[in-house]
């Protein structure tokens, strides 16, 4: 009888111990998995980033400079702390000329149709375009820069839980409770866990993540096309007015790319 009951206590122990294994494994896995995704998705956030910045310096372009950009997003509340990261237009994805019975009305309405493609490329960086989460069938993520920041803290909510709730001291704490034996040898040597459960815990500790996401630009929100639209237009007229060459320039540079 007493031999069946050490049998059932160890297989008892035993399944307990499997399971605390399963959970602590499970618990890590599960953080590590979600960072793998996060980081994953960083390389997409900076290439929309680049897109939007794109798409502002041809803006800043067609509106014969920085200084007629500034006036612009002053206008429409917008900082303009982002200006000085604005570029590369030549890598941007040129579009046809719209049709006009004059030049001045061509070029009015070419900056309205750059706007809104610069608002949209803003909005995709910011707010994010829905898509399909890797791995995950069915599940589908709005991803932006915004959410990209609340989800690392997110991920650090779960680091934090997990360094807490599973911590290596605690599961092995646990499993050193189940023996009843061993406990009693330990008391009797003075010996335990003090000291080196937290150096075991600091070592084995999962790292968080750092929500400032530095890689990443912080841009503004922009107002929609409809909104900004008749700023536009006076600024378009005015541009005319007093930068005809420059404007005109400008648009000859999108009607050669069309070429």
């Amino acid at each position: 009888m007493t031999d069946q009951r050490e049998e059932m206590v160890s297989a008892l122990q035993d399944e307990v111990l499997s399971e605390m294994a399963e959970t602590f494994f499970a618990a890590r896995k599960a953080v590590d998995d979600e960072m793998e995704l996060f980081r994953s998705r960083e390389d997409d956030l900076r290439r929309a980033a680049q897109r939007a910045l794109c798409r502002a310096g041809w803006l800043a372009d067609l509106l014969t400079g920085p200084d007629m950009a500034g006036q612009l997003w002053h206008a429409l509340g917008v900082p303009v702390d982002f200006m000085r990261l604005a570029g590369g237009t030549d890598a941007c994805p040129h579009r046809d000329v719209p049709f006009a019975w004059t030049r001045s009305g061509r070029y009015e309405k070419l900056l309205l149709e750059v706007y809104e493609d610069t608002w949209r490329a803003f909005d995709c960086y910011v707010n994010g375009a829905a898509a399909t989460v890797p791995g995950r069938p069915g599940k589908v993520r709005r991803l932006g820069y915004r959410r990209y920041r609340q989800w690392a803290a997110e991920i650090n909510r779960m680091v934090d839980k997990v360094n807490s709730d599973h911590s290596p001291s605690c599961v092995l704490g646990m499993a050193r409770s189940l023996d009843v034996e061993g406990q009693e040898k330990l008391k009797v040597a003075g010996s335990g866990m003090e000291g080196y459960s937290c150096a075991l815990d600091a070592t084995l500790a999962l790292p968080r993540l750092d929500e400032d996401v530095p890689q990443l630009p912080d841009l503004p929100e922009l107002p929609p096309p409809a909104e900004a639209a008749r700023s536009l237009r006076a600024l378009a007229r005015r541009i005319w007015n007093e930068r005809r060459d420059r404007a005109a320039e400008a648009m000859a540079r999108v009607e050669q790319a069309q070429e």
